[in-house]
């Protein structure tokens, strides 16, 4: 198994990588503000679960 392979990605998988991306570095970026502090926890519960068909996709075989 190689771990870093050329792989084809539809238009749904990288929309979904994106807004993962956008969403933890939002998170991450506003941690310590007092308004987004009672809402980081679901921030980071829809970046987790919009990583799971990018990864899903990546490693299929």
């Amino acid at each position: 198994m190689k771990l870093l392979r050329t792989k084809v990605w539809n238009w749904w998988d990288i929309s979904i990588l994106k807004w993962y991306c956008f969403l933890f570095g939002m998170s991450a970026g506003t941690y310590f503000h007092e308004w987004v502090r009672p809402y980081i926890g679901i921030v980071l519960v829809a970046a987790v679960l919009l990583t799971i068909r990018p990864a899903i996709a990546y490693w299929r075989e």
